[in-house]
């Protein structure tokens, strides 16, 4: 096997994960990103993602013959692309990827029967085809959660509190599904009151999990906290989730990012939300938290689990919002432009972005994420002060992050510990963080 400093390498996404390009470049000898390009009428907005960048080379056709046969290594951080990783290495490619295992999130009525073949507890749930059917159900119960199969670009999980609260939502929906609405497989669930949330954030080769990795606290799309355990120090809710879906993802030959959700009630785990792919918003620090990021990477595709080295032992994420220059609601699908400070470009993982001219642009997208900021250090204060730190080069920019969550966070953390499970170091109390935080 070569040394990782000779490597080849292609990572291919959709535009979120530009940043593991990056990245790995700075070991590895040449680093390819490629993003979907053909439509039948093409979109410089998919054709400009990753170009532009110092040490990275954006590809449109990474399976063309004049560059196809140098790449020793492809990498798939996110979803889908599973039966071309199943090609690849079976054309003898060292591939990074979840070779299919991301039907487990995409598919929630599959995922709850892996959840019963394998004996983990489940929530009550209803499988539901159809949104008159779901529509009629609903009007006979309260207080579910509403999930889809597959088209989560049309439909995030929703809570249903009553039918005259939902009703605008099925209106809406049935606009959306058009003439498929009928064909739609949504799953309720029963709410359930946990007593915590705990996750995993690592990954997994061939059904084994690094010795070391870490586990975190997370505020939906805005925050996130997490410490470096060992695998004897993590939740035992954890490890038994884990030691339970490594069978599932041995069979799918699985090499890749790997996160969990659990929410835990009455002492039993309950596996919400599996993330097979790099987790976002929760998992970029470990591109600077670990030390041998590309050895890992470059071995875990050869199907060598070799153990991280990480720098430090806590980390904190904070999503950036990019500020719209006017009230109009339609400025969020046009492009943003900024003029970073190369200072602080290390802890910034941006999304959908190229270089150019020296200003990063982010193509048009119907959001006003355009990436996260990481802080890392020996201890939680110590991440989030870096954090912090790292926002204060921003403050003349139209970016800023919600930092107020992290009170919740903080909450949780110590009862989670009250409760046995291990976090690590000193939990600060909210107000020494606040004090000189507010919303950078």
């Amino acid at each position: 096997m070569k040394s990782v400093e000779e490597v080849i390498a292609c990572v291919w996404d959709f535009g979120t994960f530009i940043s593991i390009a990056e990245k790995l470049a700075e070991t590895m000898a040449t680093v390819y990103y490629c993003s979907p390009v053909d439509e039948e009428y093409q979109d410089v907005r998919q054709c400009v993602q990753g170009k532009g960048l110092d040490r990275v080379k954006r590809l449109d056709e990474p399976l063309h013959p004049d560059v196809f046969d140098s790449i020793d290594l492809f990498v798939f951080p996110d979803i889908g692309f599973g039966g071309l990783q199943r090609h690849l290495r079976s054309l003898g490619k060292a591939v990074w990827g979840h070779f299919g295992g991301t039907d487990l999130e995409l598919y929630r009525d599959y995922f709850l029967d892996v959840l019963k073949q394998i004996g983990l507890p489940t929530i009550p749930s209803e499988r539901i085809v159809g949104l008159s059917a779901l529509a009629d159900y609903l009007q006979e119960n309260e207080n579910k959660w509403i999930k889809v199969n597959r088209y989560r670009a049309n439909m995030e999980t929703w809570h249903h509190l009553d039918y005259a609260h939902s009703q605008r939502t099925l209106d809406s929906l049935a606009v959306i599904f058009g003439g498929a609405k009928e064909q739609v497989v949504f799953i309720v669930q029963d709410d359930l009151e946990s007593d915590m949330e705990i996750g995993y954030d690592g990954w997994c080769i061939d059904g084994s999990f690094p010795a070391y990795s870490f586990q975190g606290y997370e505020k939906k799309n805005e925050l996130y906290l997490g410490s470096v355990l060992s695998d004897a120090d993590l939740p035992d809710e954890i490890k038994t989730v884990n030691e339970a879906m490594a069978p599932i993802l041995r069979r799918y030959g699985y090499r890749d990012w790997w996160a969990t959700e659990i929410r835990v009630k009455d002492g039993v785990p309950y596996f919400i939300d599996p993330t097979p792919r790099m987790p976002g918003q929760t998992g970029e620090h470990q591109l600077e938290s670990m030390m041998n990021f590309a050895d890992v990477i470059w071995h875990g595709a050869n199907g060598v689990l070799i153990q991280p080295e990480f720098e430090w032992g806590f980390a904190a994420e904070a999503t950036l919002h990019y500020e719209a220059s006017t009230k109009d609601p339609a400025i969020s699908d046009e492009w943003k432009t900024l003029d970073l400070p190369a200072d602080v470009l290390r802890w910034m993982k941006l999304y959908h972005y190229c270089k150019l001219d020296g200003l990063y642009h982010f193509v048009a997208k119907s959001t006003d994420e355009i990436g996260v900021m990481i802080g890392v250090g020996d201890s939680t204060e110590e991440a989030i002060e870096h954090l912090m730190g790292n926002l204060e080069w921003l403050k003349d920019l139209p970016v800023h992050a919600n930092l107020s969550g992290f009170g919740s966070l903080l909450k949780s953390i110590k009862k989670a510990e009250k409760q046995g499970l291990v976090f690590g170091g000193k939990i600060p109390k909210p107000e020494t963080i606040f004090k000189n935080a507010g919303n950078l």
